[in-house]
């Protein structure tokens, strides 16, 4: 599926990527144990922290290689006839990306790693390195206490839970709806998913999927990413039945986009829009019905991993020299700090680089459904 100016350039996540990403990351939270807590060297294996650091880098090798040679994300072709797929009892949990999580935990535990590599080769420094340690061990309670705090926030209506309850239960609000682009509107109002939607068009109105909880750690927009390539296609948009509590009015609303080939995309509109469709000709029951998450897309974008690669491979090789003891004790201290500086930009600045630019598969507001909504339905749509 394309743009109107141009093909998406969304790549696939193989399970290749898959696997190779999620060995070097938990190799990579190996080495960060062993510098925390160092153990002598095996007999056959060396020195440990060097044997994990160089594993760690081989998994990121063979995941950045396997990144690029990815094939480009596409989905069938668009199904002939009306569409006359029903909304299903069934629908699928939110996909949770717990790769975008894991660099803000590793930050959260930087402090201490940073000390404890210092303390491997103290020299002057011995004396103080229990005050050192204890200052570092209380930073990272305090920013772990913030990560897992990041995990939960939004609004409680703004989860899956209650509409999948409520299509277990046989009833759900619904609009019929088209998907349109996955829109880059730029700087929003200072929140990471702000600035992305997927719009979708009802008969009377478009509509703008935001992702499920805005101001999680999570980058839940990473899913409508890859609805860019379900544009075109009709289905329903899905809110909580009747009777549930819709909570403060500035709050966003849970929702579901269900194609009718069979595709759902997880996100959220503005408590107006759910709305205007929480009225009695908008009730629509729900029957057995086999459906599936949005094609999943690589995380992979050479405009933010060549950077965050780099600061990664600094701060590892400057924290294992470090313990290693390759100098003077000052030299031991001038690497682990420089790890320090690294690793710390390394994490806000792709973290940044990754919500603030809009990437493959976003399309500019300007592109944005530009025609009215009135009559983007075939004729033999079925109506709620």
């Amino acid at each position: 599926m394309a743009h109107r100016d141009g093909p998406v350039r969304l790549r696939r996540a193989t399970w290749w990527c898959r696997t190779t990403g999620t060995a070097a990351l938990v190799t990579c939270a190996v080495t960060a144990l062993s510098l925390l807590f160092p153990a002598p060297g095996n007999r056959a294996l060396g020195d440990t922290t060097v044997t994990y650091a160089v594993l760690t880098a081989l998994l990121t090798v063979l995941w950045w290689i396997g990144a690029l040679l990815a094939p480009p994300l596409t989905a069938p072709p668009l199904p002939a006839g009306p569409g006359s797929g029903n909304v299903p009892a069934r629908l699928p949990r939110l996909r949770t990306t717990r790769a975008t999580m894991l660099p803000a935990l590793f930050l959260a535990v930087f402090p201490l790693v940073v000390v404890r590599t210092i303390g491997a080769h103290a020299g002057p420094l011995d004396p103080l390195m229990p005050l050192l340690t204890g200052v570092a061990a209380l930073l990272c309670l305090l920013m772990l206490r913030g990560w897992l705090g990041a995990l939960n926030s939004g609004s409680a209506h703004s989860g899956p839970a209650e509409l999948r309850r409520d299509a277990a239960a046989g009833e759900v609000a619904a609009r019929r709806v088209r998907v349109g682009p996955a829109v880059w509107v730029g700087e929003g109002d200072g929140r990471w998913s702000a600035s992305r939607r997927l719009m979708v068009v009802a008969e009377d109105r478009q509509i703008a999927l935001r992702t499920a909880q805005e101001e999680s750690a999570r980058f839940g927009w990473l899913d409508l990413e890859s609805a860019a390539v379900l544009e075109g296609r009709e289905g329903w948009l899905c809110w909580a039945a009747a009777g549930g509590s819709w909570g403060d009015p500035t709050e966003q609303m849970g929702a579901a986009l269900v194609t009718d080939d069979g595709y759902v995309v997880w996100g959220s509109t503005d408590r107006h829009v759910a709305e205007a469709a929480y009225a009695p000709e908008h009730s629509c029951p729900t029957a057995p019905r086999s459906v599936r998450r949005a094609p999943r897309a690589s995380l992979y974008r050479p405009d933010v991993h060549g950077y965050a690669l780099a600061m990664a491979a600094v701060t590892l090789l400057a924290l294992v020299l470090a313990e290693r003891g390759v100098g003077p004790d000052a030299l031991s201290w001038c690497l682990a700090l420089a790890g320090a500086f690294t690793g710390v930009r390394g994490v806000y600045g792709y973290t940044q680089r990754l919500a603030d630019r809009p990437g493959p598969g976003w399309a500019p507001r300007s592109r944005a459904l530009p025609r009215s909504p009135q009559g983007v339905f075939r004729k033999s749509r079925r109506r709620v």
